[in-house]
């Protein structure tokens, strides 16, 4: 059970940058916990009849506004920690926690001060704490096991949009590959299938080319993703594995790892190259087929 609930933890967690989805986030949250306390008013709520409805908005303002901080600002802050190749499930509850601690603290300046005037009952923290814990709390739950569920199907399915590419109709007459750089006069010029990976520096590409029994690097100025629109039209090989390197998948030798991070080695390169999550274990196996 204990192991079971590690592991659950250690799953990988898609942290969502945009911003638009962290609006929306924000929004729903806020007005579920407005319209939550003002229609049940769980929490002597229901003592205070002459600020109900502006008590309410108020605590679902704050909310708003504080997830949409916490989301917007903190990974800026703590660029590692927020780092989307280790982000996990564990870590967002975690940071849910630490949202929910000081977001209750905000509510309980607000409640304490709003209701001075009236002589209403007043309420510790913790008791602030309490409450905002039972409304989050099922929630929470749902969307963090619906958004990785719903996640976690479209990046398989975005998977396997990648791995079940085809060569294009068109006939191909040659293995050559010739690509220029974005001053439109070097270029690079290679037989496709002595190509074993290419990886990205900046503005700049590095192919590794089977000579022999040597690997040689050639460098040239253009983007990996140019290189990689060139390559989709020639050959279904060629796989996209991770932001900064291309490989030939028929120079795979094994693929390793685990949910948390899976790594592909290649024959003759000495070390292994890491895999964007987009990619799921079953997709990943089909390339060694």
């Amino acid at each position: 059970m204990i192991q079971k609930l590690k592991n659950y933890l250690a799953t990988p967690y898609f942290f969502n940058p945009s911003f638009i989805f962290k609006l929306k986030v924000s929004a729903v949250f806020g007005g579920f916990v407005f319209l939550f306390l003002y229609i049940f008013q769980p929490f002597y709520i229901s003592f205070y009849p002459e600020i109900i409805f502006e008590f309410t908005l108020g605590i679902g303002l704050i909310i708003f506004l504080g997830i949409l901080f916490f989301l917007t600002i903190s990974p800026l802050l703590f660029k590692k920690f927020f780092n989307e190749d280790s982000w996990t499930i564990g870590k967002n509850i975690l940071f849910i926690i630490i949202g929910i601690f000081f977001m209750s603290y905000a509510i309980y300046y607000f409640g304490e001060t709003f209701k001075a005037s009236y002589n209403y009952k007043k309420l510790t923290y913790f008791q602030y704490l309490f409450y905002s814990i039972m409304v989050a709390i099922i929630p929470c739950i749902f969307f963090i096991s619906y958004n990785e569920k719903l996640t976690r199907t479209k990046r398989a399915l975005k998977a396997n949009k990648i791995i079940t590419k085809r060569v294009p109709s068109k006939k191909i007459v040659s293995n050559t590959i010739k690509l220029y750089a974005q001053n439109n006069k070097e270029y690079i010029e290679f037989d496709s299938k002595n190509l074993l990976y290419i990886t990205s520096q900046g503005n700049y590409a590095s192919f590794y080319l089977k000579k022999g029994d040597c690997v040689k690097e050639e460098i040239i100025r253009i983007t990996l993703a140019k290189v990689e629109n060139a390559l989709n039209d020639f050959s279904s090989a060629f796989i996209r594995c991770h932001k900064s390197y291309i490989i030939n998948s028929n120079y795979i030798r094994d693929i390793k790892g685990n949910a948390r991070g899976y790594l592909i080695t290649l024959k003759g390169v000495s070390f292994d190259i890491p895999v964007s999550r987009n990619f799921t274990k079953q997709s990943l196996h089909h390339l060694l087929k």
